[in-house]
């Protein structure tokens, strides 16, 4: 699984057959997405018709198939969810979903100075190329409107809505 738009955020996973796509939507609020209980949904094909969430990822899922998820339809945030095999493993315990590997976060570059990573997103300030701040710089910004700091996290919803990856 992967981010739609970036694709530096992506996730390994193995899936039991009796895992839904509520549960799966459970983990990736949990993991990569929540902030203030924004509504979501699975499809086929990118704002195509919504699967229920009772639906168990062997009925919807087979190696080679792509869903596509959606979290909050005001700030979207779209993954793309592929299925590359089909094979029996050892869960371990009783989990559901069991991460196989998951990205490193990636480093974004300070907007004021560029020599270091950035640790503070500005939200009034970030679609401007102004907004992505290192420790040493995000004192110092003063970008004239109500400021708004977010922390750059390890997710592909870093800096939208009030997401802090809490």
């Amino acid at each position: 699984m992967r981010s739609s738009f970036n694709h530096d955020y992506f996730f390994h996973l193995l899936l039991s057959p009796t895992t839904t796509l509520k549960d799966l939507d459970a983990f990736l609020r949990n993991y990569w997405l929540e902030c203030c209980g924004h509504v979501s949904a699975f499809a086929f094909e990118r704002w195509g018709e919504e699967i229920p969430m009772s639906r168990k990822v062997n009925k919807v899922l087979s190696p080679g198939k792509t869903l596509e998820y959606q979290y909050d339809f005001g700030s979207t945030t779209e993954l793309q969810i592929k299925c590359i095999a089909d094979i029996t493993a050892v869960a371990k315990g009783k989990k559901k979903i069991q991460v196989l590997s998951r990205n490193t976060q990636p480093i974004i570059p300070c907007d004021a100075c560029g020599k270091f990573p950035a640790t503070r997103i500005c939200t009034a300030c970030q679609w401007d190329g102004a907004g992505w701040l290192c420790e040493k710089c995000a004192p110092g910004h003063d970008c004239g409107e109500e400021m708004y700091f977010l922390p750059v996290v390890n997710s592909p919803r870093t800096g939208v809505c009030a997401y802090d990856g809490e």
